[in-house]
Order: C-alpha cells, then sequence, then structure tokens
C-alpha cells in the first residue's frame, strides 16, 4: 500500500543520510542502501560464510521459483549477538528480482504469511517465526515473522532479521558491508 512505501522512501533515505553522515565511503553507502541492487558479481554461501556467517539450515529450494539455494543462518559483528538471516541464491541479478520478490515479500514484514499451508513455499517458516507472549496471555503468538524486510544485492536475496523494516535494513547492510568488495 501507498503508506508502506512512502514509509520505505523515508527510511532509505534516512539510512543514506546516516550511513553519509557517519563517513562511510560513497561507493559503498550508496550500493548497499538501495533495496534492490544490480550487481554482476556471483554470490553463494561461501560469500557469507567467508565473513563469519554461521549456517543453520540447507532449504529445499522445490517451489521456490528460480532458486538454485537457500539457506537459514545467523552472523553478527558480535559473535555474542547473532542476528537472523535467510539468504537465497539465484543464476542473477535478474532472476533474484524476477522471481524472488514475490516469495521474499511474503516472508518479512507484518503482513508476512508464515503459518504451515498458507505460505507459498513452505520451508522455513518455522524459522521465520517470532513467538510473542502478550502480558498476561497464557499463550503465545507465532504468527509474526522475524523478518522486517530484505535486499536483493546481485543474485542474492537477503532477509534480515528486525522486528521493523529499517532494523531488518541495517541488519542487511551490516551484512552485506563484510562481502561486497
Amino acid at each position: 500500500n501507498m503508506n508502506q512505501y512512502l514509509s520505505l522512501i523515508m527510511v532509505m533515505c534516512l539510512m543514506l543520510v546516516v550511513a553519509t553522515a557517519c563517513g562511510s565511503s560513497p561507493d559503498s553507502a550508496n550500493e548497499i542502501d538501495a533495496k534492490i541492487t544490480p550487481s554482476e558479481t556471483i554470490f553463494s554461501l561461501e560469500s557469507l560464510t567467508d565473513v563469519g556467517f554461521k549456517k543453520g539450515k540447507t532449504f529445499d529450494v522445490e517451489g521456490l521459483t528460480g532458486a538454485i539455494t537457500a539457506y537459514h543462518g545467523y552472523w553478527g559483528i558480535d559473535p555474542s549477538d547473532r542476528k537472523d538471516y535467510e539468504a537465497r541464491f539465484y543464476p542473477s541479478h535478474a532472476d533474484a528480482v524476477e522471481f524472488g520478490t514475490i516469495f521474499a515479500d511474503e516472508r518479512t514484514g507484518p503482513d508476512a504469511v508464515i503459518k504451515t499451508g498458507e505460505t507459498m513455499w513452505e520451508e522455513g517458516a518455522k524459522q521465520a517465526r517470532s513467538c510473542n507472549r502478550a502480558a498476561g496471555a497464557n499463550s503465545s503468538n507465532c504468527r509474526i515473522s522475524k523478518y522486517g524486510d530484505y535486499i536483493i544485492y546481485g543474485n542474492m536475496i537477503l532477509i534480515c532479521q528486525g522486528p521493523d523494516s529499517a532494523t531488518s535494513l541495517e541488519q542487511c547492510a551490516l551484512l552485506l558491508e563484510q562481502i561486497v568488495p
């Protein structure tokens, strides 16, 4: 909807201002702050594990249109404060955008679909759930996604933990800064 789109634009502009103000090199800051960034670089799981990403699970990509591989894992600058990520790899950037966007949209944000039997791709739905118990409640609500947003960089879709889009995009940027040359 239009409010989400405008909110995303505002968040992206704010992230760009913050990154530039913090003295990041203009090249990397501008590239990483875009939610969808074309790149000829072909990323793989090794691109992530080389910078300390810990693979938790290899997903079966049957039903994840166009994907070559997909993983759940953990990473953090501080090893004692790792965040959850889903990394999905496609043959090309064009394939990631064309085939992967609809699946990434479904898995992220306040309107995420992660209930078994309702999602287009069941793999990883369990790992995507953030179970929260309201004060005084006797059961947890596990229908909330732990992933607030995602980025597409080259052939990789990176779905990042965070309670909202801004926090998730920040987590994506932190990991990308480690792997983008």
